[in-house]
């Protein structure tokens, strides 16, 4: 790994490139050792991670078995052409889970060949209060791109908030997003070719379109004049990011 967050500490990062071509890395950021049981933070601004391509249960952020963060922010940030992107499954003891709260803000995930973010808790029951997931503002592109690949993956969070996000060129995927639970919800979001969502048990989706993006430049996911992302369009708030 390039970095690990020390069990009791706030790791704040900022204004850089990782690039995990440079050297046999496997993870770019990684949670205290095993069981390590101080609450740590870990807040992400304006980062770029790419080429952390290891595909022997590497990816980009890593939370290990017995860990616990309070708060994993990323804001502005871009997780690009790499094997996985936060890798948070690793607890699998009945109603474990790495972080009681991921925020996922303005960012871009591009070109990941599995998950994007793999979030789990092991409950019989999802209304049992235990982790939260927001994300906001953001763009999925071409993301575990298989039938059976799931974008997001969220199984037994209490609480998932999406909203104002595209999801585009994930061709292959059915279902690149299950919800489940009351406190589980998706609105005004984009789906490009990204299959179709799913939701259950009280999960809720407001304004979800199925529909072309229309990007004027694809690689900077700057929409188009006619993009149904842009707020005249859709008579809601801006989907993907937050024009600066």
């Amino acid at each position: 790994y390039m970095f690990r967050v020390e069990s009791g500490s706030r790791f704040n990062l900022s204004d850089v490139t990782m690039d995990g071509s440079s050297g046999n890395v496997k993870y770019a950021i990684v949670s205290p050792d095993k069981n390590e049981g101080e609450i740590y933070n870990l807040f992400v601004d304006n980062v770029i991670f790419k080429n952390f391509t290891n595909t022997n249960g590497g990816s980009i952020i890593k939370a290990y078995e017995g860990t616990k963060a309070d708060t994993l922010s990323f804001i502005n940030s871009r997780f690009i052409d790499s094997y996985r992107g936060l890798n948070l499954s690793s607890d699998k003891a009945l109603l474990a889970f790495n972080a009681n709260t991921i925020l996922i803000k303005n960012t871009i995930f591009q070109n990941i060949e599995e998950h994007a973010i793999n979030y789990i808790r092991n409950t019989p029951n999802v209304t049992v209060p235990g982790g939260k997931l927001v994300v906001e503002n953001c763009v999925f592109s071409n993301i575990y791109n298989e039938e059976k690949g799931k974008i997001v993956r969220s199984d037994g969070i209490h609480e998932v908030i999406i909203k104002n996000t595209a999801f585009v060129d994930s061709y292959k995927v059915k279902t690149p997003i299950s919800l489940k639970g009351f406190n589980n919800s998706i609105s005004n979001s984009l789906f490009d070719a990204s299959g179709f969502i799913k939701t259950s048990e009280g999960a809720k989706e407001n304004d979800i379109f199925y529909k072309n993006a229309r990007w004027e430049d694809k690689d900077k996911f700057i929409p188009s004049d006619k993009s149904p992302l842009l707020k005249a369009n859709n008579g809601k708030d801006d989907i993907g990011l937050i024009k600066k």
